[in-house]
């Protein structure tokens, strides 16, 4: 707050001290300058000392040797006042006045509020609570906190209404006057302040976000609470969290939890984010230090371990929530719903057989990124390209076709073809030898079709192999 400056006017009365002093300083009794300084008589003669006596519409102090007091604070009757440059007692008024008792950690002045009647604003004397006053300043009224002695407070305080200088202040205190905002209470308000902890290496700050609500007092140990449309956490001491919350009460059941944005935003994800997976919900995924994209509800609970519909569009997420992108094996539990296990195929080697303890999905990026393929595809493996064909209806849909389809046999998705160069290629499927080519299609009722090592084939009509060898086969 900046300092005031109260322009003085001395009455009449007052200004007998500075005009007409040889017929003051005569009488008997009430003002004269003495030796250069104003004192005050009684009746009999003697000083007076230690209380106010008035003069015109002004008070003024005499202290404790008679003398009248100027531009100091001054105690009276439990009470404190300030007095200016020619003593006169100021009133409905801020005054900052030199500490000179004080101790390292506390301010070098100290700020007081005087009321019209003189007394400056005092804290609660009982120390086991915390008195607000609301008071005006150049930019409207504030609220403030005072201690018992009428000094202004500024940073962390305390339910007993205690000021807190030390590292943990953050923790032990519920109230902060903000010392960059002329010690003005927060309310309603977040604030980004310092916060030693040597106990959380993860965050990049140095200091947390806290929430002062309408009575001033920080939100703690809240697991949810709603501001501004938003959910946060607040720990204990009033932290905001950030970033990941383990919670083994979801109704998924699985490790997953909830995501609470970075230190700089705090608020619970919901819908479309990305992250790094949390040491102790993913420890694998974690070691990848990569970002990875997630889902979550209007409660913060994320999707994982299915195969969700959003906004049109399915996606697959694992067991941990992370966006499945790519060729992936898939293992479902026995409901045939709940993703079990996602193993990414990188490789041909990784490519699985025909049978039912897998399905193969691909999440691409068309429409969106991640969103599930139906129908044909050409993926990239390992550098090479090959066919693949995913069931676009049904239970099944989405997972590779498995099987003999438009004239062409499937694994898993992927379409058999004959190795480029050899023209045909027999392929064992369900027990039987077909013959395929190098487009995939196979090859059906044909009588000495020859490949490119000159091996002679003929075929039923399923395709099916019934006689191959080095010369024609002749009835």
């Amino acid at each position: 707050m900046k300092k005031k400056m109260k322009r003085i006017l001395i009455p009449f009365a007052a200004a007998a001290f500075t005009a007409g002093l040889s017929l003051t300083s005569l009488a008997a009794t009430g003002w004269s300058l003495e030796n250069g300084e104003w004192v005050y008589r009684d009746s009999d003669g003697g000083l007076v000392t230690d209380t106010f006596k008035k003069s015109g519409n002004n008070w003024f102090y005499l202290d404790s040797d008679g003398r009248m007091a100027k531009s100091s604070l001054v105690e009276a009757d439990d009470n404190y006042y300030y007095v200016n440059s020619v003593g006169a007692m100021v009133s409905n008024e801020w005054r900052e006045v030199p500490n000179e008792d004080g101790g390292s950690d506390e301010p070098d002045t100290w700020w007081y509020y005087l009321q019209s009647n003189g007394r400056a604003v005092k804290g609660s004397t009982d120390r086991d609570s915390v008195k607000i006053s609301t008071l005006p300043t150049a930019s409207g009224n504030a609220k403030f906190i005072f201690d018992e002695e009428g000094r202004m407070l500024s940073g962390w305080i305390d339910e007993d209404g205690e000021m807190l200088t030390d590292e943990d202040a953050w923790q032990e205190g519920v109230y902060y006057c903000d010392p960059a905002n002329g010690g003005r209470l927060a309310v309603n308000e977040w604030k980004y302040l310092e916060a030693v902890d040597d106990e959380n290496d993860d965050r990049e700050g140095d200091g947390y976000w806290f929430y002062f609500q309408s009575n001033g007092k920080k939100v703690a140990e809240k697991d949810s609470k709603r501001i501004n449309g938003r959910k946060y956490r607040f720990n204990e001491y009033g932290a905001a969290e950030f970033e990941w919350f383990a919670d083994p009460a979801l109704s998924s059941g699985t490790n997953a939890g909830l995501y609470y944005s970075d230190e700089d935003q705090c608020w619970l994800a919901t819908g479309w984010f990305k992250a790094i997976p949390d040491q102790d919900i993913d420890p694998e995924g974690y070691e990848d230090d990569e970002e990875y994209w997630y889902y979550a509800d209007s409660n913060g609970e994320l999707a994982s371990a299915e195969i969700k519909t959003i906004k049109g569009q399915k996606y697959g997420f694992d067991p941990f929530g992370k966006m499945l992108h790519g060729l992936y094996a898939i293992t479902f539990a026995d409901n045939t719903k709940t993703i079990a296990e996602a193993r990414e195929i990188e490789s041909e080697d990784e490519l699985p057989e025909a049978d039912d303890s897998e399905f193969v999905y691909y999440f691409g990026d068309s429409p969106k990124e991640g969103a599930m393929k139906t129908g044909t595809a050409t993926l990239e493996i390992d550098g090479e390209k090959y066919p693949y064909k995913f069931y676009s209806s049904g239970s099944k849909k989405g997972a590779g076709v498995n099987g003999i389809d438009d004239g062409c046999i499937y694994i898993q998705g992927r379409r058999m073809e004959a190795e480029e160069g050899t023209k045909y290629q027999p392929f064992e499927y369900d027990g039987k030898s077909y013959l395929i080519s190098t487009t995939g299609k196979i090859v059906k009722n044909k009588k000495n079709v020859r490949d490119a090592d000159d091996v002679y084939y003929c075929t039923d009509s399923k395709g099916v192999i019934t006689y191959s060898g080095d010369e024609k086969w002749e009835k």
